[in-house]
């Protein structure tokens, strides 16, 4: 199996209820794959389904064919796995459905209930070296390759028995915190959470949370997982445990984190949404906005909108998000928010890759987080990883496509659309601004590169130092000229460190098409990192557009939500000890 950190995601139909709970879903996969996992996400079907077609097959009478029962409720779970890669893809995050048959969950034993005898585990690890993966819980095959089934919340053994093969961390995603000592929707007190419990303890109280025979599982394999809520900053851990309580001062602190938005445009109205479908989590404290009516036509809750932005950032806030754009008037509230101990996200990579030392050092004095994920790659987790690799390795280039528009207009120029139209083209499809010349003289992939580079390399470079050939400097002749050789017209970012030799150039080149770079389309993003010794790490997702820059700003929005429970959370609350742990425990 791969040595790269894996987490499996299970999704029952408690926390999928329909439609409208995917982007909850999106997001929770998101968080991790951006802090460096690969994700695995195990799905059921939307909450009723299964009852639904089970009722269907019952008006044939009680002897029907097992199988065919199977096969027809089989269907809820890939109907919840479709449309989960259908809301990742608007988001700009790339996912592979493998089905049942692919996974190769072989089972024994009864059709409707049966046992897992093995898996294709390989083709599942392939797969989460280049994408998220979602596959189906709850559905396997016999030996004859007929459908078959886990029994009721058998996506729970799916998650668990995938996890253990791929020796992965495991998080059982319910619509609870935790495992209580009792049901908290029956209790007229607030129930105590267990923050370690063991497997003899989560199966004589949690038989309605997580399937008995998952549970049995588990302890036989010495598998540890994970019970939370989509976006919970807590959990309860469950394996070789004793039984332990959260603190009530843990429990206690988790009031929803004060948000203020200064801009509701296109971006800002799609965190607006979001954070607004969270209450427990985030609370709005306002929103300013210059085209009041506007907001309001979009659904902004007319009480929220505020003219002022200086007094909403003194307000009782946690955190600023900048969505205004532009430098001045942005590069003044943002100071103003560090200066006044307000945590700062922004979208603004204009401003951050000119003023981010001076920015930094404000929030360093004021002991608060200053973060801009989106503006770089979009959703693709471009900062996190060259964060990460710091840290860990020793970067020695970054090479990619880091602006969406322009390669939206490369494909388009390639196809023989003139330069005029390929531009109106990318600003139809809401990824061009109404003046794209940023985009087109490759200054917008500069001050990315800028930021990268800053981040990985810990470099002093400066826009400046960026030798840049954009798309204006080319002609569609250039684009015509390299599909007519059967290569790829792109406009390609490049920082390398040779010893003290600093390289970084924006520049249109015609590449072959064994090259990764060659074969990214539309509006998306592919970064590679080298690090010593030659190793290669790709991040990849969609740069531009409304869905994919909300989820960032999101991203880091909840960072801070989960920094602010950090301070505040007894040691016992994050990843457990051994000292809790029983040796040999089993039920």
């Amino acid at each position: 199996m791969s040595d790269k950190r894996t987490i499996v995601l299970k999704f029952g139909g408690s926390v999928l209820r329909g439609e409208a709970d995917l982007p909850l879903a999106v997001h929770e996969i998101y968080r991790h794959w951006r802090q460096g996992y690969r994700v695995l996400a195990v799905v059921s079907a939307f909450e009723g389904t299964t009852d639904e077609l089970l009722s269907r097959t019952e008006k044939y009478g009680p002897d029907g064919n097992d199988h065919a029962v199977a096969t027809l409720l089989a269907t809820g779970e890939a109907v919840s796995a479709a449309l989960l890669s259908s809301a990742l893809k608007r988001s700009g995050i790339h996912s592979k459905i493998l089905a049942p048959h692919q996974v190769g969950i072989l089972t024994e034993g009864e059709p409707l209930d049966g046992e897992i005898k093995g898996a294709n585990i390989e083709t599942v690890d392939r797969a989460l070296d280049d994408s998220i993966v979602i596959a189906s819980g709850f559905v396997g095959v016999n030996a004859d390759g007929d459908t078959t089934l886990l029994g009721r919340g058998g996506t729970d053994l799916t998650a668990l028995y995938l996890a253990n093969e791929l020796s992965a961390r495991c998080v059982l995603v319910k619509d609870v915190d935790g495992l209580f000592e009792s049901n908290p929707a029956e209790s007229t007190t607030r129930p105590r959470r267990f923050s370690t419990v063991s497997y003899k303890t989560t199966l004589e109280r949690g038989g309605e949370l997580v399937q008995p025979k998952a549970v049995e599982f588990a302890a036989k394999a010495g598998l540890d997982f994970e019970i939370a809520s989509l976006g919970s900053g807590v959990a309860t851990f469950v394996g070789g445990y004793e039984d332990a309580f959260a603190s009530d001062i843990t429990e206690d602190l988790r009031r929803p984190l004060k948000v203020a938005l200064l801009g509701c445009g296109v971006v800002g109205f799609g965190v607006y949404e979001r954070l607004r479908a969270m209450p427990q989590k985030f609370e709005i404290t306002g929103v300013v906005n210059l085209r009041r009516e506007r907001a309001i036509e979009r659904g902004v809750e007319p009480s929220l909108i505020r003219s002022n932005a200086v007094e909403l950032i003194e307000d009782d806030c946690d955190v600023v998000v900048e969505l205004i754009g532009g430098k001045d008037a942005a590069d003044r509230f943002i100071r103003h928010a560090l200066t006044n101990g307000k945590a700062v996200v922004s979208a603004n990579k204009a401003l951050i890759s000119e003023n981010d030392t001076a920015l930094h050092k404000l929030a360093d004095s004021a002991d608060v987080s200053l973060r801009y994920s989106a503006a770089v790659g979009g959703v693709v987790p471009a900062l996190e990883t060259a964060r990460r690799l710091a840290k860990t390795s020793r970067p020695t280039a970054i090479r990619g496509i880091i602006n969406g528009t322009s390669n939206f207009i490369c494909g388009r120029l390639e196809d023989g659309e003139g330069f005029d139209n390929s531009i109106k083209a990318a600003q139809d499809a809401g990824f061009a601004e109404a003046d794209p010349t940023l985009d087109i003289d490759g200054s917008d992939a500069a001050q990315k590169l800028v930021l990268l580079a800053r981040t990985a390399f810990g470099s002093d470079i400066t826009f400046d130092d960026i030798a840049r050939r954009g798309l204006e400097a080319a002609s569609e002749k250039d684009a015509l000229a390299a599909r007519n050789a059967g290569r790829s017209f792109r406009v390609v970012a490049e920082f390398r460190a040779d010893g003290g030799e600093v390289k970084a150039n924006v520049s249109t080149v015609s590449l072959d098409t064994s090259d990764p770079l060659a074969n990214i389309h539309g509006a998306e993003n592919l970064l590679e990192f080298e690090t010593e010794g030659g190793t290669r790490h790709v991040v990849r997702g969609r740069g531009a557009g409304r869905y994919a820059t909300a989820e960032a700003v999101l991203g880091d929005i909840f960072d801070i939500y989960y920094e602010t429970l950090e301070r505040n959370r007894p040691v016992l609350a994050t990843l457990p000890s051994d000292t809790y742990r029983v040796q040999g425990a089993a039920i």
